[in-house]
């Protein structure tokens, strides 16, 4: 029987941390938008830049976590069809988030003027780099997945899928919101707060 390590991640996992990254590049475009210390300096070109980038990927990430793909009935073939494309639409984000993440962690060190590993300032800060509660993993960390947290969580999820002999099982992990609403109420949060943000990058009309 083939081991976790050698399976290719499951349907849910890839939901699960598709909303951990959700999660987390909307308070990195939050933090680009609204530094919170004027002293904390990036030129303006460049700040933008990230953010359009950062909103492009979010724009797309974003409807991988609809709530009618969490709930995707489980088993047939049109199930497994349609679990396939999400999966397949999912993986190009990641890898794009994985090599950008290095990048946004030392912004997010500078605009935030907090380290990444410990004692970071501030509860915002604490959720964006060590991750919310417990769950240290679903932290950026400092955007390398050799210091691990979520960057080495991506990059174990890409190696898995790349080698993997059987797709893993699946079995539901509940997400808990850190804002303890529901993805409906969490989208509706993006789009107010990143709404200028997507007119400026020329998403929206």
């Amino acid at each position: 029987m083939a081991t976790e390590e050698t399976q290719k991640p499951s349907f849910d996992e890839w939901i699960y941390w598709a909303q951990v990254v959700l999660d987390r590049l909307t308070s990195v475009v939050h933090v680009y938008n609204k530094p919170p210390h004027p002293d904390a300096f990036i030129p303006e070109n460049e700040r933008q830049l990230k953010v359009s980038q950062a909103v492009d990927i979010l724009r797309r990430l974003h409807p991988a976590t609809d709530e009618n793909n969490i709930k995707l009935p489980r088993g047939g073939a049109s199930a497994d069809s349609a679990e396939a494309q999400i999966i397949a639409d999912i993986q190009p984000l990641f890898r794009d988030v994985l090599h950008r993440l290095p990048c946004w962690s030392t912004d997010m060190q500078t605009l935030l003027k907090s380290p990444w590993f410990d004692n970071c300032n501030g509860h915002f800060a604490n959720v964006l780099f060590r991750g919310p509660g417990d769950r240290e993993n679903e932290g950026i960390g400092s955007g390398m997945p050799i210091h691990g947290r979520l960057p080495e969580v991506i990059q174990n999820m890409l190696e898995r899928e790349s080698i993997g002999d059987s797709r893993a099982p699946r079995e539901e992990k509940p997400r808990t919101s850190d804002l303890k609403t529901n993805r409906d109420e969490l989208s509706r949060l993006w789009t107010k707060r990143n709404i200028s943000s997507l007119r400026s990058a020329g998403r929206i009309d």
